[in-house]
């Protein structure tokens, strides 16, 4: 009794993810490396988050694909699509940036919201996209983001510029 009670679980172990979506596979598109700056008032804008939302549909996926990269200390970002610094697949894409605040601390209890962005929301949708870009086949660098006397959200710090 004992090995057919194994048995059965073996055999659930091995089929059941299959019926909740393991080993799915998702469609790709190819995707070509983007890499660019961001400056926020004279400062790399550390933890920012810029994203590259498609201006038109995208062949061969099911859904949309929003390429977006994290800025590092110095003011650089790379794309990701899919996985690791990927970039992003051919195609026109307009430009949002958002900058969480890194010094926000939740209130206890529950399911934290999100930090609050220190541009206010200024650029974080495509109606107030910083700018458009055209993504081709090969190398893509974006020219810097530059942006000076951006109203930051009170009470948030900017990094320093020598860090």
């Amino acid at each position: 009794m004992k090995l057919n009670n194994l048995a059965l679980l073996l055999l659930a172990a091995t089929t059941l993810p299959g019926c909740f979506g393991g080993n799915q596979s998702y469609d790709t598109i190819e995707t070509f490396p983007v890499a660019g700056t961001v400056q926020i008032n004279g400062v790399p804008a550390r933890g920012a988050l810029i994203r590259f939302w498609p201006k038109q549909e995208q062949a061969g996926v099911k859904y949309p694909i929003t390429p977006s990269g994290r800025v590092d200390a110095q003011g650089n970002y790379q794309l990701t699509s899919y996985e690791g610094p990927d970039g992003a697949p051919p195609g026109d894409y307009s430009i949002t940036i958002t900058w969480p605040d890194p010094d926000w601390r939740p209130p206890g209890g529950g399911m934290p919201p999100p930090p609050p962005d220190r541009l206010q929301g200024k650029f974080a949708d495509q109606s107030n996209a910083i700018r458009d870009f055209t993504v081709v086949a090969g190398e893509n660098k974006v020219e810097p983001i530059i942006l000076n006397d951006v109203k930051i959200l009170k009470g948030s710090k900017l990094p320093s510029a020598s860090h």
